[in-house]
């Protein structure tokens, strides 16, 4: 099933092959390992791109990882994440998904509702291209956008 012909659907872990050839099919990267991230609030676009020292993973649909947040606190978020389309294989391989899941580490100075409680929800548009072990990833949240590199095994 592709769409606009570049990307092939995903079911189950496995990208199907645009072809249908069953032999043709991949398996989907089992480990991703995130090794950083920068991210802009929409609220303050004049901060500009802030580091924020992530490190953390994704496996079998599941993410998790830490980093410090734009306000100096440590933050952790998990959940699911899924991938919704994949290219095909090739040297570079465009991917788009999305994140559902917790962070903590805020305050009401990002949002009003987290001085009312420290866990928030978090919920992330995802697009991306790996080539190789190596991979890109923008993520669109209500009120961030976020870059980040990551090692596929």
């Amino acid at each position: 099933m592709a769409a606009a012909g570049l990307f092939t659907a995903v079911h189950a872990g496995t990208v199907a092959a645009q072809d249908s050839d069953p032999a043709a099919s991949v398996r989907a990267p089992a480990l991703r390992v995130y090794v950083g991230l920068w991210t802009t609030h929409f609220r303050d676009i004049t901060r500009g791109m802030r580091q924020n020292w992530l490190v953390g993973v994704s496996w079998r649909g599941m993410y998790g990882g830490t980093f410090v947040n734009s306000f100096g606190n440590r933050s952790f978020t998990a959940g699911i994440q899924r991938t919704l389309a994949r290219g095909a294989d090739g040297t570079i391989i465009p991917r788009v998904g999305y994140r559902l899941g917790l962070v903590t580490g805020y305050d009401e100075e990002f949002w009003s509702l987290a001085g009312k409680t420290p866990v928030l929800p978090f919920p992330q548009l995802l697009g991306g291209f790996d080539s190789g072990m190596a991979g890109v990833e923008l993520g669109i949240a209500p009120l961030i956008a976020t870059f980040g590199p990551n090692l596929r095994f």
